[in-house]
C-alpha cells in the first residue's frame, strides 16, 4: 500500500505539475500566462488592498532573486537567441516563445504561491484541530466496539492526496484562479483530514 500511494504522490505533487509547465506554454497567447485583473481584484478583496500591494512586491521579489539574479533566465534563453546559417523551419522562434510563456507561467505560479501563504496558519490550525478531533472520534467508536472502515480510510487519504495535487497543478493553469478558492480548499483538506482520521486503518 504504501508504495502505491507513494507513486500517487509523485503523480500529483510532481509529475502533473510538470506536464502543465510543459504543455501550456503551447497555448499561442500570452495574455493567458498573465496575472489577470480579476485574480488580482480577489486578492485585493479577500486580504485587502495593502497586503494585495504587499503579495505582489514580495511575488516579484522572489522571482527576481531566484530566476533573474540567479542567472537561470537568461541562460534560458542563450540557445534560442543564438543566429544560424540554416533556415531551422520557425524552430527558434517557438522556442522562444514557449520559453517566455513558461516564464510567465512560473511567475504566476510564484504570485500565487505568496496569496496562498496567507492560508497557510489558519489551514494548519484548522489541519491539526479536525485530525485531533476526528482521532478522538475514532477512539469513542472503537471503545463503543465499532470499527474503522478501510473502504473510507483509503477514498479519504486518494481524495487528500488528489486535493493537494490540485492545488500545486493550480498554481500553474492558464485560468484565473480567484483567492476564494484557497479558502474552499482549506476548507476541503479539513474536511478530508478529520475523515482520514476518523476511519484511520492499519491493515489488521
Amino acid at each position: 500500500m504504501a508504495s502505491r500511494f507513494l507513486s500517487h504522490v509523485k503523480v500529483w505533487l510532481l509529475a502533473a505539475p510538470l506536464m502543465i509547465c510543459a504543455i501550456t506554454p503551447i497555448i499561442p497567447d500570452d495574455a493567458a500566462f498573465e496575472v489577470t485583473d480579476s485574480e488580482q481584484a480577489s486578492v485585493a478583496r479577500a486580504l485587502g488592498p495593502l497586503r494585495a500591494e504587499a503579495v505582489t512586491a514580495t511575488a516579484n521579489d522572489r522571482f527576481d532573486r531566484w530566476f533573474v539574479r540567479s542567472g537561470l533566465l537568461e541562460a534560458s534563453f542563450k540557445g534560442s537567441d543564438a543566429p544560424t546559417l540554416l533556415s531551422d523551419a520557425g524552430a527558434s522562434e517557438f522556442g522562444r516563445n514557449w520559453l517566455k510563456r513558461m516564464w510567465l507561467s512560473v511567475y504566476r505560479a510564484v504570485y500565487r504561491a505568496s496569496v496562498a501563504g496567507y492560508w497557510l496558519l489558519g489551514g494548519m490550525v484548522l489541519f491539526a484541530a479536525l485530525v485531533n478531533d476526528g482521532a478522538v472520534s475514532r477512539m469513542i467508536r472503537a471503545a463503543g466496539a465499532g470499527f474503522a472502515n478501510p473502504v473510507t480510510f483509503h477514498v479519504a487519504a486518494h481524495a487528500l492526496l488528489l486535493t493537494f495535487g490540485l492545488g500545486a497543478s493550480a498554481l500553474l493553469l492558464p485560468v484565473p484562479l480567484l483567492a476564494e478558492w484557497w479558502t474552499f480548499g482549506v476548507c476541503l483538506i479539513g474536511m478530508l483530514s478529520w475523515r482520514l482520521a476518523a476511519s484511520f486503518h492499519v491493515g489488521k
